[in-house]
C-alpha cells in the first residue's frame, strides 16, 4: 500500500482521448463501484484544470493526488502493467477520475475523509451489451461525441470544436441525448428538435427532405459531426434517419466563425455514435397507425485481439403510408458502417460510410383560402403517380494524432454524393370560383456532390498564469451541384371532390438546367481564455474566400453565367462570469453570411447576406448534478436580404432586413432517481424590419410567438413493478404567418403525447408510445403556399428493443 503525491503545472490540454467516447467496460454495469460516501455538493461541482497525459496508471493518480489534495490509497498489483488515456480539461474531481479509470478495470470510492481507494471490480458472467457509459462513484462520464447519462448533457464540441464543459461556452447549445430519442420514440429529426426552444419545422419540399426556422430564420442544412453538409442546396438531400445518432445538438445563432457560410438562427450537428471496444448490440422492431413499420439493429465491438481496431454496424428500414388519402407508401433504407483504429495511445483514426435510399409519395400538404387554411387534413391534390426518389452515400475519415501533451493535430476529410429524381405534381393557384386549384407536372433530377477537408491544430498552455486553449484550422470545400426540369401542363383538381386520373399533357416541354459550382478556401482561429476559475474569455474569427460559378439555361435557351467571389471575416467575442460553482453569467457577440446568387440591374451580384446577434443568458443548475437550465435573451438581426427592385422587378437590391428579438428557457435533468425531465420555453417577436415589396413590421412566416414543450418520464426503481415507467409531454406553438406577405395565418395548438414502458430484464424493454393523444387537429408547418402540413392524428407506436 502507498500514498503518492506530485504536483503538475496547471495546463488545460485537449487530447485525443475524449473522441474514445464512454465504453461499457465488460460484465454487469450496475456492478461498477458507485461511492455511498457523502461528498459535498461544492466538491463534486467544482473544477480545475487538469492536465494529466497519457501515461501509467500510478504516476497519472500521483499527479491527480498531488493537485487535489486527495490522499491516494492502493496495493501496488493492481496498477501493475496498466496504462490510461490521461484527464485533461476543466473537469470536476469525478470526472477526471473516471476518465483515469476508463477502461482499465478498476473500480474506486472517495471516502468522508477524501482518501482514494481502488480495488478491482468483479466481472459478471453475462455478457451485457447495454449503452456504453462508464460509472465511477456514482458520475457518469461524459464526452463531447460520447454517450449521455440520462437527459442532461455537460459537455459539447459543436460550440468550440473542442470538448468544452457547455457552462463554459459563451452561446446557447441545447442538445438532445439518445435516451429522450428512445424514451419518445422518435424516427425523424423534426420531432427531436421539439425539444428545443425555438425551434419550428421548416418546408420538407412535398415530403422528401425538411427543414427547420431556428430563431425565427430558415436553416437551410446542417452539419454532421462538426462538417457542414452541402451549402449549395436549399433543403438536406435526404431525409435523416437517426439510428446512428448519438446526440443531437443546436448552437442558437450564427455559426459562421467555425462553420463558415450558414443561415443567421443557428446550426444543427447531429453527433453519429462511434464504434466501441466493449461489445454492444441491440435490435428494434417498431409496428404502429397508418401501416407504419420499422426495424433497426446495430452492432459494435473489437475487431482484433489486441483492442486497436473497432468497428460498428447499423442499419434500419421503415415503411409508411401516412394519415392522408395518399396512394403510395414512403420507404427509407439507411446502413452505416463504421471503424476505429487507435494503433497507439496518442493516435486515433475514423472511418466511416452512410448510405441512404429513400422512396416517398411528393405532397404538398394543403393550401390557404381566404386568409386560412380550412381544408380536410387527409386532402391529397396531386395524383398517384407523382414521387419523388432520392439516395445518398457518404464517406469520410477524421485523424487525431496528440504530438505531445499540449498539441493535438486533427484532420478530417468527408465526401457527398446524392441523386434525386421528381416526377411531381406543382400546385399553381386556385381559380376565380374558390375551389378548382390549377397544376402542373415537373419531370426533373438534381445531382449533389462536395468534398470538405478540415486541418485543425489545438494548443493548451499558460501565459502568465492564464490558460489558453487555442484552435487554428484550414477548410476546403468544393461542391457541385447540377440540377434540370421538363414541364408539362396536367388538369385542374377540385379541391373539395377531387377525382384522381389526369395525365400530363404531351410532350413534356424544357423547363431548364441550373449548374452551381462552389470553391471555397477559410482559415479559422479562436482562443478559449481562462482568466482565472471564474472569468473566461472566448474570441475568434474566420476568413473565407469563395469562387462560386453559377450557370442557368431557362425554357428559351437562353444561358446566364453568374460569378460570385465573396470573401468575409466573421468574428465572434464572448464572456463567461463564474460567482458560484452552479451559476455561469455570459454575453456574447456572432455573425454569420450566405453569398447570394441575385444580381442588380447593372449586373452586378449582390453582396453575401449577413446575420449579426447579441446575446446574454446564464446557464445555471436548478439542483446540482441534476438539473440544469439555460436562460438566454438575444437579438438576432438578418441584413443585406434580397428584395426585389421597385424599378424592375427581374432585378434586385439589398435594402431588406428581418430582425427577431427572443427569450428562451431550456431545462432537462434528472430532479430524483428515476425521473427525468426536458423542457422549454421561448417568446419571439420576429418581424420585418425594411423591405421594398412588403410591409415593415410583417411578422416573419412559420414563427410564433410563444411556442414550448415539457417531457417527463418516471421508472419505477424498486419494488414489485420495478422497471415499469411512464411518460408524458406537451407540445405547443402559437399562431403562426404563412408567409412574409401575412396573406394568411394558422392557429396556434398544444398536442399531448404519452409512453408507457416496461423492462422485463436488463435487456429487453417493450414500449407503447401515443402521439396526439386528445386527436386535435391543427396545423404543424406553415411555409409559403406549398408547404402547410398538418400535424398527424392520435396515433400509437408499440416499441420491442433488445440488448445482448
Amino acid at each position: 500500500m502507498r500514498v503518492s503525491g506530485l504536483m503538475l503545472p496547471s495546463k488545460n490540454r485537449f487530447g485525443s482521448h475524449w473522441l474514445v467516447g464512454v465504453m461499457l467496460l465488460a460484465g454487469n454495469p450496475l456492478a461498477l463501484a458507485q461511492s455511498n460516501t457523502d461528498i459535498s455538493t461544492q466538491t463534486k461541482a467544482a473544477r480545475h484544470s487538469f492536465a494529466i497525459p497519457a501515461q501509467d496508471l500510478g504516476s497519472a493518480l500521483s499527479a491527480f493526488g498531488s493537485q487535489t489534495g486527495i490522499q491516494v490509497s492502493y496495493e501496488a498489483r493492481l496498477t501493475a502493467n496498466t496504462r490510461t488515456r490521461g484527464a485533461s480539461g476543466q473537469l470536476t474531481e469525478q470526472e477526471a477520475l473516471a476518465r483515469l479509470f476508463q477502461g482499465t478495470g478498476l473500480s474506486w470510492t472517495l471516502t468522508a475523509d477524501r482518501t482514494l481507494l481502488l480495488f478491482r471490480r468483479e466481472e459478471g458472467s453475462a455478457l451485457n451489451l447495454a449503452p456504453s457509459t462508464v460509472i465511477a462513484n456514482g458520475i457518469a462520464t461524459e464526452t463531447a461525441e460520447g454517450p449521455v447519462m440520462g437527459y442532461r448533457a455537460t459537455r459539447s464540441a459543436t460550440g468550440t470544436k473542442t470538448d468544452t464543459p457547455l457552462r463554459d461556452i459563451p452561446q446557447s447549445i441545447q442538445i438532445i441525448p439518445r435516451q429522450v430519442i428512445e424514451d419518445q420514440q422518435i424516427i425523424n429529426l423534426g420531432d427531436a428538435l421539439a425539444n428545443v426552444s425555438s425551434v419550428q419545422r421548416g418546408n420538407s419540399h412535398g415530403g422528401s427532405s425538411e427543414s427547420f426556422v431556428v430563431r425565427g430564420f430558415q436553416s437551410r442544412t446542417y452539419a454532421i459531426d462538426g462538417m457542414l453538409m452541402n451549402p449549395l442546396v436549399s433543403r438536406p438531400e435526404v431525409t435523416r434517419d437517426l439510428a446512428n445518432i448519438e446526440r443531437v445538438e443546436v448552437l442558437k445563432g450564427p455559426a459562421s466563425v467555425l462553420y463558415g457560410q450558414g443561415d443567421p438562427g443557428g446550426l444543427i450537428n447531429l453527433v453519429t455514435r462511434k464504434p466501441t471496444f466493449a461489445p454492444e448490440a441491440e435490435v428494434t422492431a417498431q409496428a404502429g397507425s397508418w401501416d407504419f413499420y420499422r426495424l433497426q439493429t446495430s452492432a459494435s465491438g473489437p475487431l482484433d485481439d489486441a483492442k486497436t481496431l473497432a468497428g460498428r454496424i447499423t442499419v434500419a428500414g421503415e415503411t409508411k403510408s401516412g394519415f392522408r388519402d395518399t396512394f403510395q407508401d414512403n420507404r427509407r433504407t439507411y446502413v452505416a458502417p463504421s471503424l476505429r483504429w487507435q494503433p497507439s495511445e496518442r493516435t486515433t483514426v475514423d472511418v466511416g460510410m452512410e448510405y441512404t435510399d429513400l422512396t416517398s409519395q411528393f405532397d404538398r400538404g394543403v393550401i390557404p383560402q381566404n386568409g386560412k387554411i380550412r381544408m380536410a387534413p387527409e386532402r391529397f391534390l396531386h395524383e398517384p403517380w407523382s414521387h419523388d426518389d432520392a439516395d445518398k452515400l457518404s464517406a469520410w475519415f477524421r485523424i487525431d494524432h496528440d504530438v505531445n501533451e499540449w498539441l493535438t493535430l486533427r484532420q478530417t476529410t468527408r465526401w457527398d454524393d446524392s441523386y434525386k429524381e421528381r416526377y411531381v405534381v406543382d400546385l399553381r393557384g386556385l381559380e376565380s370560383d374558390g375551389r378548382t386549384l390549377n397544376r402542373r407536372v415537373t419531370d426533373g433530377d438534381e445531382e449533389v456532390t462536395t468534398l470538405t477537408s478540415q486541418f485543425e491544430a489545438i494548443a493548451t498552455f499558460d501565459t502568465a498564469g492564464i490558460g489558453h486553449t487555442f484552435l487554428v484550422g484550414y477548410e476546403y470545400l468544393k461542391g457541385d451541384r447540377n440540377a434540370s426540369s421538363y414541364r408539362a401542363a396536367l388538369d385542374p383538381i377540385d379541391i373539395y371532390e377531387p377525382v384522381y386520373g389526369a395525365t400530363p399533357s404531351s410532350p413534356f416541354e424544357f423547363s431548364g438546367i441550373s449548374d452551381y459550382r462552389l470553391e471555397s478556401h477559410s482559415v479559422y482561429l479562436q482562443d478559449q481564455i481562462a482568466l482565472n476559475e471564474q472569468w473566461k474569455l472566448l474570441l475568434g474569427a474566420r476568413y473565407d474566400s469563395s469562387q462560386q460559378e453559377n450557370k442557368s439555361v431557362d425554357s428559351d435557351y437562353v444561358t446566364t453565367p453568374t460569378d460570385l467571389d465573396p470573401e468575409e471575416v466573421s468574428p465572434r467575442i464572448g464572456i463567461v462570469y463564474q460567482p458560484t460553482d452552479w451559476v455561469s453569467l455570459y454575453a456574447g457577440y456572432s455573425t454569420s453570411f450566405v453569398p447570394q446568387g441575385d444580381i442588380d440591374r447593372n449586373g452586378r451580384p449582390l453582396d453575401p447576406e449577413t446575420g449579426t446577434q447579441y446575446e446574454v443568458g446564464a446557464k445555471f443548475d436548478l439542483i446540482p448534478d441534476r438539473l440544469s437550465a439555460t436562460l438566454a435573451v438575444f437579438e438576432l438581426t438578418r441584413e443585406n436580404v434580397a428584395v426585389p427592385d421597385p424599378e424592375d422587378d427581374e432585378y434586385s437590391i439589398q435594402t431588406g432586413e428581418q430582425r427577431v428579438r427572443g427569450v428562451e428557457l431550456d431545462v432537462s435533468g434528472e430532479p430524483l432517481d428515476g425521473w427525468q425531465l426536458i423542457g422549454n420555453v421561448s417568446v419571439l417577436d420576429a418581424k420585418l424590419t425594411k423591405d421594398t415589396e412588403y410591409e415593415e413590421g410583417n411578422r416573419l412566416q412559420g414563427v410564433p410567438t410563444l411556442s414550448g414543450s415539457l417531457w417527463s418520464s418516471y421508472q419505477l426503481q424498486s419494488g414489485g413493478l420495478r422497471g415499469l415507467g411512464f411518460g408524458a409531454g406537451v407540445f405547443a406553438a402559437g399562431q403562426r404567418e404563412g408567409d412574409i406577405a401575412n396573406s394568411y395565418d394558422v392557429s396556434g395548438y398544444a398536442r399531448v403525447d404519452a409512453s408507457v414502458f416496461y423492462d422485463v430484464n436488463e435487456q429487453v424493454r417493450v414500449s407503447l408510445n401515443g402521439r396526439n393523444l386528445l386527436d386535435r387537429e391543427y396545423i404543424e408547418t406553415v411555409q409559403t403556399t406549398d408547404g402547410n402540413y398538418y400535424g398527424e392524428p392520435a396515433s400509437v407506436v408499440a416499441t420491442v428493443s433488445a440488448r445482448f
